[in-house]
């Protein structure tokens, strides 16, 4: 057996290598650690089973898998309007006399009432001023053309002139944005519609007059500039001239595949994402839904839905009879 001498320090020295070589076969015998990309690769199965808890004490599902049924084929009968501006154009001609639209007080009292004939006459008012009206921004000249975005910001407790401000954008061929009205300059909702405004290429809204007066105002008097929103030229839609009678709408020169409308709806983190609505699947709902009710003329309908939201066609459908 070896004995170390006082003040050899040899093996000690050999020791301390040896601790580092250790050392170092540890290191290697780790695990590797795994690709970077490999962190970013969903696993489907993993993200399933964690959006997906299972309850223990949850009834299970019995009976056999439901499988959806093919309905009956719509049948559109021949000679319907192709478009919801010739429809009001056939009615608001014939039946000009018969209310399309009467807005309903808290009470449940009548207080206001539209006619065809009214809501034609204001709607081509409104489409022949967006035609000729050129807002000045500065040296630049703006003039809305067919295809143009534009904003709707009317009260939920005007929804007559937002249906005539609606039909006037249709007979210009013009894209609506119906918005929610904006209280503050502050307010976090309307920073997130200012984003989907300025995404959209908005430049113009339509407005009544009593909206007008109570948006935010600058210190110069004039709308001020909410946070997070394009800057906008602001238009009443109310007390237009009359329309010259060799005036022609656009709206027939529009393909069918084009935008009718956008509206918007917010997901759970407050984001605001655009839903785009094309003429023919508006024209279709509103077949549909004529069919499908068996609406005929002079029946009254009662319309519990935000005017502004979810299908225009469920709120002020024009009769395609």
């Amino acid at each position: 057996m070896n004995q170390q001498e006082p003040g050899d320090t040899s093996t000690a020295g050999r020791w301390k290598v040896s601790a580092k070589i250790q050392q170092l076969l540890n290191t290697l015998k780790r695990p590797k650690r795994r690709p970077l990309p490999e962190f970013y690769e969903d696993n489907d199965i993993e993200l399933e089973i964690a959006a997906n808890p299972k309850d223990p004490n949850a009834p299970r599902p019995e009976g056999s898998t439901m499988t959806p049924v093919q309905g009956e084929q719509l049948v559109i009968t021949s000679g319907l309007p192709r478009t919801l501006e010739a429809a009001l154009q056939r009615y608001g001609t014939s039946s000009f006399k018969a209310p399309m639209a009467t807005v309903l007080d808290p009470n449940g009292k009548l207080t206001t009432t539209l006619t065809y004939g009214k809501l034609l006459s204001r709607a081509q008012k409104i489409a022949h001023a967006l035609t000729t009206k050129i807002f000045s921004k500065g040296p630049e000249q703006i003039q809305l053309k067919p295809g143009d975005r534009v904003a709707l910001v009317y009260p939920n407790a005007d929804p007559l002139n937002f249906i005539t401000a609606w039909y006037g954008c249709m007979f210009r061929g013009l894209v609506p944005i119906p918005i929610e009205l904006p209280i503050s300059t502050s307010d976090t909702p309307p920073q997130q519609v200012g984003f989907l405004l300025s995404s959209c290429g908005v430049q113009v809204a339509l407005t009544s007059e009593a909206c007008l007066k109570g948006l935010p105002k600058s210190t110069t008097g004039d709308v001020a500039k909410l946070k997070g929103w394009p800057r906008l030229h602001w238009f009443v839609t109310e007390h237009l001239p009359k329309v010259p009678k060799d005036y022609n709408p656009q709206s027939s020169r529009i393909t069918e595949d084009a935008t009718a409308y956008i509206e918007y709806t917010t997901d759970k983190e407050g984001s605001v994402m655009g839903v785009t609505v094309t003429r023919q699947s508006m024209i279709q709902h509103c077949r549909a839904l004529t069919m499908a009710c068996h609406y005929t003329e002079g029946e009254t309908t009662v319309c519990v839905l935000d005017f502004k939201r979810e299908g225009k066609e469920n709120n002020f459908n024009v009769i395609l009879k």
